[in-house]
């Protein structure tokens, strides 16, 4: 048996709310602490006992308690997919207008994206909202990424285009020239949006992030760090829902 799961609750601070926290043993050396999604896990080794295992959360709970807040604060600040709400696209605020209709659409018209939906619930909202900001990263990125591309000289180098949204990468540049993009990047203001695509070109010749590469990702935007604090600080609000 590789692990085992237990699951307990601590008093939390003066309020004395409590929460549920998981035991995951396995055969690692140490005790950790993941907050994640608003889940406390401790990860323990099997001869750990559970009075230290007790002892170790009740000395990190502020620090559970800071993590769980600043994971709530995130939350709330992820962009909604709802009538009336507004979105980030490429540079402008957009008013999202949802109808129900007998067939899914979406179509945006000035700055009103309008989504007709046959069902309206959370789960299709975005799934619409993915297959429009999918077909809109096909439409308008490989534009983007070749415009930049000849400015660097590297538009040659570029074999081909894929699109996906995935939860680890803004964008992947393979060593035979495809550019991998994250539809996602469209919400992401403008100046963050062309250092993603300058990042990824940049790795069309250096495959790492040597010293050289991050002097080629200068050359083109010297202000590249004021995209990875932003990226750092607020990419979590493009995952809307």
């Amino acid at each position: 048996m590789d692990s085992s799961l237990e699951v307990q609750s601590l008093e939390l601070l003066k309020n004395s709310s409590a929460i549920d926290f998981q035991i995951k043993r396995s055969r690692r050396k140490s005790v950790a602490i993941h907050v994640a999604n608003n889940q406390v896990e401790v990860r323990a080794p099997y001869n750990v006992s559970k009075q230290f295992i007790d002892e170790f959360v009740q000395q990190k709970r502020q620090w559970i308690l800071d993590r769980l807040i600043e994971q709530e604060q995130k939350e709330s600040e992820i962009y909604q997919i709802a009538d009336g709400a507004s979105l980030p696209f490429l540079g402008d605020q957009i008013m999202l207008s949802i109808t129900t209709a007998k067939r899914n659409s979406v179509k945006l018209s000035g700055l009103e994206l309008q989504m007709k939906l046959s069902e309206n619930s959370a789960e299709n909202r975005i799934k619409q909202m993915d297959k429009w900001l999918l077909n809109q990263a096909k439409t308008l990125l490989p534009d983007l990424v070749m415009l930049q591309a000849e400015q660097m000289k590297l538009q040659d180098r570029i074999s081909g285009f894929k699109f996906r949204k995935t939860k680890t990468k803004w964008g992947h540049c393979t060593a035979q020239g495809v550019i991998q993009l994250n539809p996602l990047i469209l919400l992401a203001p403008e100046f963050v949006l062309q250092y993603l695509i300058i990042h990824e070109l940049s790795h069309l010749v250096y495959q790492n992030h040597s010293k050289q590469y991050w002097a080629l990702v200068e050359r083109y935007d010297p202000n590249y760090k004021q995209s990875e604090v932003w990226l750092t600080q607020q990419a979590h609000c493009l995952w809307y829902r």
